[in-house]
Order: C-alpha cells, then structure tokens, then sequence
C-alpha cells in the first residue's frame, strides 16, 4: 500500500511537472513581440518569439548597444514565414591597426568600421542600422568583407549614410557568421570625371521577357568589360558600382515626361532560372537530361517582368515561364500550405545527384519557405531560381 502510494506520488509529480513545463511554453508563444525590443544579453531571440510575429504587416526592431555604438536590427512580419532562433548580438573590431589596413584596402578610406554577425539562418532580410556617438569625414560608404585576404563589396547591400552629431548607417543583412567592415569617405567627383569614364553609347539595353527563351544568352558574361577601378574605389570616388551593375551614363537625368497622377508606376522585378552548377557536375547528370541545359546554363536570363500587389515569386515564375515557352512543372504541398517546383525545363530534382533540385532566392537571401508564400515583393527586387546540386552549399545558401 505505502509503495502504491509512493509511486502514485511520483506520477502526479510527473504530470504537474509536464503541465508546468506546457505552461511555461504555451505563455511563451503566447507572449508577442512589441513593435521595438531590446535585445537580452546574449542577443537571442528564441524561434517562440520570432513565432509571434510571424505573417504580420509591421516592422519589428531588436535594438543593443556595444562599445558606445547602438544597433538595431528591423525584420518585416509580412517576410517571415518559417520562424527559427535568430543570435542578433554584434561584436565590434575596434583594433587601430585592423581598421588602419583596412582603410587603406579601400583605396585610403577615411573611415572604418569593423563588426561581426554571430552564424544562424536569416529569418528574413532584415536590416542593420548603426548610430555612431561621433561625425564621420564621410558622405558615401560601403559594405565589405575579406574573401581570400581581399576586400571585396557585398553585392545587394548598398549602405545609406547619414552624417550629423552622429553618423547613421542603414544596409541589408544578406548573410550571417561574417565579420564586415562598413568604410566611409567622400564622393564628390566634377561632371567631367564621370563623363570621361562612361559615355551614352555604352547604356544597356532592357530584355523584354516576351523576347527571352530558354536558350537566351547573358550580354553580361560575353560582352568585353571596359577598364574601371575596383567597386570600393568606384565608390569612394562617387560612383557606386557593383559586380552586377552598369555604368552611369551621365551625371544628369535625362528629361523625361511625368506620368499621370492617375496612372501609378509600373512596379517591376528581375527574374532569372539557372542551371550553372549542373555543367560543374556534368558526369552526375543523367544523360537523357543532357539536352535541357543550355550551354551557358541560363535557360532565363535576367529578365524584367511587372508584377501587382500581392502576388508571389511563385506566381511570376509561372507567369514569366508561359510567357518564354518553357517547361514548368509544381505540385502543392498541403503539408507547408505551399507549392513546391518539381522541374523546370525538364530538369528535375535528383537529376544531377541525391542533394540535387531547384532553389530560390530574392535579393540575396534563401527564404526558408515555399516560394507561394513570398508575397513581400518590391519594385526592383531581384529574384533568382538557381538548380543546386548539393544542397545549396554550390549556390551560397547558408544551410
């Protein structure tokens, strides 16, 4: 009798253990993100929290501060659709003779920041605002990072300078477990300097998406690339350059017409589908799929599409590959409440290997849901369907 009761004891132990730890949890994930919130001591936002904001049409800020710099980090509710833990504390590089080389690098910058971005998976794009308590000698700057000792520029993070009492910095966080450094200095070139590096001859011409098929070719890798500075001395020298961009054709816009109040701007995106990382691994390709990957490995080059509110990357997908004639196949996941791209243009997943098939992204980023979901699409952004043959790691993805 005194052992029954015992182990009856221990089982409602048990449970009311069980129950407060469900508690515990339920009042958690019932707990929402404010609008603004200061991020802990060890900047973790845990996946419950981030599950709060999940869908909704608001800007959510985390906000910390180290070494005299404050930091806030911006998510859009709207753009996060799988909620995972988000490690949002910086560590700052304030060593004198690290920022000295590095300013140096950048063609003999004025200014440096050094910062490291803890390793995770972007919930979404977010964005990275730095207040500086001094004036910076700087009125253009630029993200960069160090890939093979070199300073390079991190291409879809244009950074926006704000100079006063203090010194504002605003970019894109496209990746994370990197150390950047943000390098500042003065962008005032004469008409006649711009002039002399580009000339209207050389603007580029616009791809009309009714004119692109699956074996279109990319202008940009064939053609012959004028002779220019690097894109961190292109941008301490005023011309803000990027791997993927064209140059400036004048230094004053062109007289143009202004559209109807009534008529609103057309809102556009970039779209492209690639197979580039199958002609890396050709032998693990099967061979009756040989014939579906263009030679260059666009079966769409970047190409320009309109789009309305609240469509998807998925419906321009579908959108741009009736348009071009090329094959598209997808099926709907009720599992995810999405759609998921089986093929395009004949090519499949585990066409070219077990870890092989289709993945998007937009302005940088993977998305770590299905593309029926993206809705958060803004005039200029750049979508990219890229087939990866492990995993993504070929492509960049953080996974």
């Amino acid at each position: 009798m005194k052992k029954g009761f015992l182990f009856l004891t221990f089982i409602v132990a048990l449970m009311c253990s069980a129950c407060g730890a469900t508690q515990a949890e339920q009042h958690e994930k019932a707990t929402p993100l404010s609008p603004e919130t200061t991020l802990p001591a060890d900047g973790v936002i845990s996946k419950e929290q981030m599950g709060t904001i999940v869908g909704k049409d608001q800007a959510f800020r985390f906000v910390g501060e180290s070494d005299g710099i404050r930091y806030t980090w911006t998510y859009q509710g709207k753009q996060i659709q799988n909620p995972v833990e988000q490690k949002l504390k910086l560590t700052f590089d304030q060593q004198e003779q690290e920022l000295k080389a590095v300013k140096k690098a950048a063609n003999n910058a004025q200014e440096a920041l050094g910062f490291s971005i803890a390793k995770m998976e972007l919930a979404g794009t977010p964005t990275l605002e730095f207040q500086i308590p001094k004036k910076w000698s700087a009125d253009t700057a630029v993200l960069v990072r160090k890939v093979d000792g070199e300073l390079k520029e991190v291409k879809g993070a244009e950074v926006a300078i704000k100079v006063g009492q203090q010194t504002t910095l605003n970019f894109r966080v496209l990746e994370s477990g990197v150390t950047y450094y943000l390098v500042g200095g003065n962008a005032k070139v004469t008409k006649s300097q711009k002039t002399q590096k580009t000339t209207a001859s050389e603007a580029p011409t616009t791809v009309n998406s009714s004119e692109t098929t699956a074996s279109t070719t990319d202008s940009s890798e064939n053609a012959a690339q004028p002779e220019a500075e690097s894109p961190i001395e292109e941008q301490m020298n005023g011309q803000a350059v990027t791997e993927d961009s064209q140059p400036t054709i004048s230094s004053e816009a062109p007289e143009t017409t202004q559209p109807s109040q009534t008529e609103p701007a057309e809102k556009t995106v970039t779209l492209s589908i690639s197979a580039k990382t199958i002609l890396n691994n050709w032998d693990d390709l099967k061979k009756e799929k040989q014939p579906f990957v263009p030679k260059n490995g666009w079966i769409l080059a970047p190409t320009k599409l309109s789009f309305k509110e609240g469509e998807s990357v998925y419906d321009i997908l579908v959108r741009a590959t009736r348009e071009a004639g090329i094959q598209m196949e997808s099926s709907w996941t009720p599992m995810y409440d999405a759609y998921y791209v089986e093929g395009i243009n004949q090519l499949y997943e585990f066409d070219c290997g077990g870890l092989s098939g289709w993945m998007y992204q937009v302005n940088g980023w993977f998305p770590n849901y299905g593309c029926s979901k993206y809705t958060d699409l803004h005039d200029g952004d750049t979508i990219k369907w890229e087939y990866t043959c492990d995993l993504g790691h070929d492509l960049g993805a953080g996974y």
